[in-house]
């Protein structure tokens, strides 16, 4: 589990399809752990916990994570969600706030939402379920997401490996705090990285941004995964339990993601 870890994670972001089909079968022999998004951008797409469930049922090995996003859900559909979802096996769970892109019509209390889901597993301690949160890189913002009750975090979204060591320090993580993952997103371009710097990316840095810029087309792809291997390495060296590839298609997280980043692993 992500609260509990036995080692290094790798997991890959996933976005549930437009509609219903069986692509969740590709992920087998792939990821071990995905991060099911929640509709981000507004885009409407498959029930997330719909879809975690029928990674549980069809994949053995593949474990994933629900997130849980507050915009524009009230605090009773994401309860009987959840509720849902561990009926069908899925044990593990992010509470966001969600992207605030295009626009947002209503916020639930995503630290009300912990503390019910915290009182929850108090009610069924026969089934172990897990409750994470997301944060900024800030200690306060960090410190309360614990205080309340996370049982592991992740933060970011870094492109840049030059920035993984003061991400690490300004979260002042303490002894005996849940485990922090890291999100990366491979910086592929320069308008890449710029929307996601618009949106609340870690920016990256002079020097990386000279670099993209400069590069031929057909060497910035090769360039950004092999930018998000090293912030990954940088990752584990600054103490955080692992990583979150963000950013991509499935067709990528199927098949370049998983090609580039074994054949970076192995090297």
């Amino acid at each position: 589990m992500l609260a509990a870890p036995t080692g290094w994670v790798e997991m890959v972001e996933v976005n549930p399809p437009r509609l219903p089909d069986m692509t969740h079968r590709e992920l087998q022999g792939r990821w071990d752990h995905v991060l099911i998004t929640d509709n981000p951008f507004k885009q409407v797409r498959v029930s997330p916990y719909a879809y975690a469930a029928r990674i549980t049922h069809d994949i053995d090995h593949v474990r994933p994570t629900v997130v849980c996003s507050t915009r524009d859900r009230n605090i009773l559909a994401i309860e009987s969600e959840v509720r849902g979802a561990i009926g069908n096996g899925v044990t593990s769970f992010l509470v966001v706030q969600g992207d605030m892109l295009p626009e947002v019509e209503h916020w639930s209390n995503s630290y009300e939402i912990v503390e019910y889901l915290r009182k929850l597993q108090e009610s069924m301690p026969e089934i172990a379920f897990e409750v994470g949160m997301s944060t900024r890189a800030r200690s306060w913002v960090y410190r309360r997401r614990v205080d309340v009750g996370a049982q592991f975090l992740t933060t970011g979204p870094v492109m840049d490996p030059a920035s993984v060591p003061d991400v690490a320090r300004r979260l002042e993580v303490r002894e005996g705090d849940p485990p922090v993952y890291l999100e990366i997103s491979p910086p592929f371009s320069t308008r890449w990285v710029n929307r996601l710097e618009s949106v609340g990316a870690i920016p990256i840095g002079d020097e990386l941004r000279e670099r993209l810029a400069n590069l031929p087309d057909d060497a910035v792809r090769a360039e950004g995964w092999r930018q998000a291997r090293e912030a990954a390495d940088c990752a584990r060296e600054s103490g955080f339990a692992g990583v979150v590839l963000m950013g991509l298609r499935f067709e990528t997280v199927i098949g370049e993601a998983y090609e580039a980043w074994t054949a970076a692993k192995s090297s």
